[in-house]
């Protein structure tokens, strides 16, 4: 058994469109191939969810249980046994109905468990396909790739999101009362604290952005060679000010913000006012000018190139989820990237319609477990109710 993360089962019970689901893994890569409409992308979010609140669809948690299911909530579930450090671990995720909302109820080893202590089992980083058009989409989906990246290669990263995210709540929360004067040494205290754990994200998103541009790979001559960075103001008084200097801008200008973010109800300034520029770069040219199928490209790339930085901090503890990405490549980025996720024993789910672009690689039948779920013996045995 190597120290990788594996799920060694999974098991679904009335998840969306499977009344029961098991697949037992025996290989690295995972190819799950199907018509649309089959529920291959339900597979894949099905695991998300271990690693985010409502998975990688973002979908509301009554969508997730089986529309035919006429039995109590107990009745779903997503269970999994995995290799964690080399250990077996049973975990399992159900819904529970409390004052008629759904929440979700997380297992480890059959105890009741915290969302976030299974979080520092498992990190789950996926690609889907609306992200071929990241770089038309807005900043907050760039942002979100880039956290997802430093997160799934940094513990402490991750904490620092989550703390900040309720630092900025609380402030929000104290900015909307009637009479802030009376809570001006909360407000001070909380934008301290503000201040010092968003210096420390962009501080982590700098250096790690310095490690990516570094690592860059050129699969071959048709990717250009790439150039990221960050344009916020916190970003760039950080490239040329010291980090105590720019910790101090950040408190200042929360400060300044307060009547504003007071009357508009958001935080107008901080961490997450910044975005990510991709730029091809010898000639500058942005990645949201390049074609379509190029801008596609330009995002494999990126996360190459994140693969070659998981080979050399020899990150152990993630998952990938890869929904539907093949469709727009040719077999060689597909067999490049295929190769060094088992090269790195990444256990790696990806989802196809046909698989056949994959299977035409002969290499690949000793690496990848083929499963076709509209396959007769498939559906025979996962037909139990």
């Amino acid at each position: 058994m190597n120290e990788n993360l594996a799920i060694t089962k999974l098991r679904l019970s009335n998840y969306r469109n499977h009344k029961f689901l098991q697949i037992i893994p025996n290989k690295n890569i995972i190819l799950i191939s199907g018509k649309n409409g089959s529920g291959k992308t339900n597979i894949l979010e099905s695991i998300s969810l271990f690693d985010s609140p409502n998975g990688f669809r973002n979908a509301n948690l009554s969508e997730i249980i089986n529309y035919d299911l006429a039995g109590p909530l107990e009745l779903f579930g997503v269970n999994i046994q995995a290799s964690i450090d080399n250990k077996f671990e049973q975990i399992g995720l159900g819904l529970r109905k409390r004052s008629n909302i759904l929440e979700k109820i997380i297992s480890f080893n059959k105890q009741k468990n915290k969302n976030s202590d299974i979080k520092n089992l498992m990190n789950i980083f996926w690609v889907l396909p609306k992200m071929s058009h990241l770089f038309q989409d807005s900043p907050v989906e760039r942002r979100n790739f880039l956290d997802s990246m430093i997160s799934n290669t940094d513990q402490f990263y991750k904490k620092k999101l989550s703390e900040y995210r309720r630092y900025k709540n609380e402030r929000l929360k104290i900015l909307k009362q009637k009479n802030i004067m009376q809570n001006d040494a909360w407000l001070n205290i909380v934008e301290k604290k503000m201040s010092e754990v968003g210096i420390v994200i962009c501080d982590s998103r700098r250096v790690f952005l310095n490690a990516l541009n570094k690592s860059f790979y050129k699969i071959d001559n048709q990717i250009p060679s790439l150039y990221l960075k960050l344009n916020g103001l916190i970003d760039k008084a950080l490239e040329e000010k010291t980090a105590l200097y720019t910790e101090e801008y950040i408190l200042e200008m929360l400060k300044s913000n307060r009547v504003k973010d007071s009357i508009s109800g958001r935080t107008n300034f901080g961490i997450d006012k910044t975005d990510l520029l991709v730029f091809e770069k010898y000639t500058k040219k942005e990645a949201k000018n390049f074609s379509t199928g190029e801008q596609k490209i330009i995002i494999m790339s990126i996360i190459f190139s994140y693969l070659k930085i998981l080979e050399k901090i020899k990150a152990h503890k993630i998952l990938f989820l890869l929904d539907d990405i093949f469709s727009y490549l040719d077999l060689r980025f597909i067999k490049n990237i295929i190769f060094k996720l088992n090269e790195l024993k990444l256990q790696t789910w990806i989802t196809d319609v046909q698989g056949e672009n994959v299977n035409e690689i002969k290499e690949f039948s000793s690496i990848i477990h083929n499963i076709n779920i509209d396959d007769k013996m498939f559906k025979l045995v996962n037909n139990k109710v």
